[in-house]
């Protein structure tokens, strides 16, 4: 999150744990994020898995992508992951899919990190 900080500026609004209201989305309290960035009134979510245990997150994950990035594109905003870790890419079938249903997907590097942050400078113009 601090990268990003740094990288995109203080005309970003950038919120670890935020949410995103959303028409049609099941939760009055918005989609929650790991991290979520906006600047007017556009905004992107970020999803971030660093899984290396045996559990389901990343399965989780894949299920619910193809709902979170039709809501989010419905409403003007994007979708973002960052997925690393060994476990991760065990799972080659849900991360196909997430990447299917990502508008950007970024591993964990600040060369990857860059190409997040420049995504969502032309995403929330």
């Amino acid at each position: 999150m601090n990268y990003l900080k740094d990288k995109l500026g203080s005309e970003f609004d950038i919120t670890s744990n935020g949410s995103i209201i959303l028409d049609g989305y099941g939760k009055a309290s918005g989609m929650l994020f790991d991290i979520v960035v906006t600047k007017g009134g556009k905004s992107v979510g970020i999803e971030v898995s660093f899984q290396v245990t045996t559990n389901s997150t990343i399965e989780r994950k894949a299920g619910q992508a193809a709902e979170r990035q039709f809501l989010m594109n419905a409403a003007g905003n994007q979708i973002a992951y960052v997925i690393d870790g060994a476990g991760n890419f065990q799972r080659a079938a849900a991360i196909s899919t997430i990447c299917q249903h990502s508008d950007c997907t970024v591993a964990y590097s600040d060369s990857e990190f860059d190409v997040l942050a420049d995504f969502i400078r032309e995403s929330v113009k």
